[in-house]
C-alpha cells in the first residue's frame, strides 16, 4: 500500500493544487471587497496547540513602493476547512 501510495504522489503535485486551491480563495475574496490583489495582506497564523493554520485577510491602501507604510483594516479570518470546501 505504501508504494502504491508513494506512485499516485509522484502523480499529484501538491504544490500547484495548494497554489491554485489558495489563490483562487484570495481571487474571491478580492472580488467580494472590489479590491485589486495589491490591497489584500495575507497573515498566516495557527489555531494554538494543534498548528492548524488561520489565514487572517486584511485589506490595505493601494501602494507602489514599500518604503511607504500602508495602513491595514482586518477584514475578516479564513480557516483551511473553509479554503478547501467546494462551496
Amino acid at each position: 500500500m505504501n508504494m502504491l501510495a508513494g506512485l499516485m504522489g509522484g502523480l499529484v503535485d501538491k504544490e500547484q493544487i495548494t497554489r491554485d486551491t489558495i489563490q483562487s480563495t484570495l481571487e474571491n475574496v478580492a472580488e467580494e471587497l472590489g479590491c485589486s490583489h495589491k490591497e489584500l495582506f495575507i497573515k498566516i497564523a495557527t489555531d494554538g496547540e494543534d498548528f492548524n493554520p488561520i489565514f487572517h485577510i486584511f485589506q490595505t491602501e493601494p501602494y507602489n513602493t514599500l518604503e511607504t507604510i500602508p495602513r491595514f483594516k482586518f477584514i475578516r479570518e479564513i480557516t483551511l476547512k473553509e479554503i478547501l470546501s467546494d462551496e
